[in-house]
């Protein structure tokens, strides 16, 4: 695995960001991510087949905050709370029946 996830890491410091990877991967290649010293600074959802629920911003990672989002910034300097700040995302879309593939775009802080 650490083959194909450093491909990944490779490609998320791009302007391209990563290939569209499934939520399980997602949620693997954020581990990975965090023990490297990363945190991924923006990420993109869209609907996964089998999905049903619509892909909104609110499922994603965004380089800007949103209105109220104090803390947006401290998840992209410090790789262990971009790690939660994902897994939280992530189940947020599954509590709302979503199923998605993600885009990951990942830098050192």
């Amino acid at each position: 695995m650490n083959e194909r996830f450093e491909y990944l890491v490779a490609q998320a410091q791009t302007g391209a960001g990563t290939e569209w990877i499934s939520e399980a991967e997602l949620l693997e290649f954020n581990e990975y991510l965090e023990v490297r010293g990363f945190g991924i600074s923006r990420m993109e959802v869209a609907r996964a087949e089998g999905g049903t629920q619509p892909p909104n911003f609110g499922y994603g990672v965004s380089p800007q905050p949103f209105p109220g989002d104090d803390d947006h910034w401290m998840n992209h300097f410090d790789p262990a709370r971009s790690a939660i700040y994902v897994r939280e995302q992530v189940q947020y879309a599954k509590a709302d029946g979503a199923l998605f593939d993600y885009k990951v775009w990942a830098e050192q802080p």
